[in-house]
């Protein structure tokens, strides 16, 4: 069988060095330039940014979801500090901290050009009986 591995993630962005900018100042990205475009490095996961000036972003309803990527997400050991330091960033937070189900917390937070990232936490679910 062919075992299929992530590689990377390709953004397009009006501004990809301010997108680059943001990654790097609240999700504490690696930025790694090649020419063309903006790579970045969050743990494992390479995210390419292209520059594509008259990109402009989808035309969604507050609430509602379109076909495509919703959403990425990235992992913390502490959510309340990662959270923390995106307030302090002046990161547009989205959906502040929630309990999500039993052992996992996350918040949603907006990049430039409409990305929106999840940030989670997951601690092993304590199980309680009655």
């Amino acid at each position: 069988m062919i075992e299929f591995k992530w590689d990377h993630l390709q953004l397009c962005s009006a501004d990809a060095e301010a997108t680059a900018a943001w990654f790097a100042r609240c999700l504490n990205a690696e930025i790694v330039r090649r020419p063309g475009r903006v790579d970045l490095r969050i743990g494992a996961v390479n995210l390419f940014i292209t520059a594509q000036p008259d990109a402009r972003s989808a035309t969604v309803t507050e609430g509602r979801r379109v076909q495509g990527i919703d959403h990425f997400g990235v992992l913390v050991d502490d959510l309340d500090a990662a959270y923390a330091h995106l307030v302090a960033q002046d990161a547009e937070i989205v959906q502040p901290i929630t309990r999500i189900r039993a052992g996992v917390r996350g918040c949603f937070v907006r990049a430039p050009g409409d990305i929106l990232v999840e940030v989670l936490e997951r601690r092993a679910a304590e199980m309680t009986f009655n």
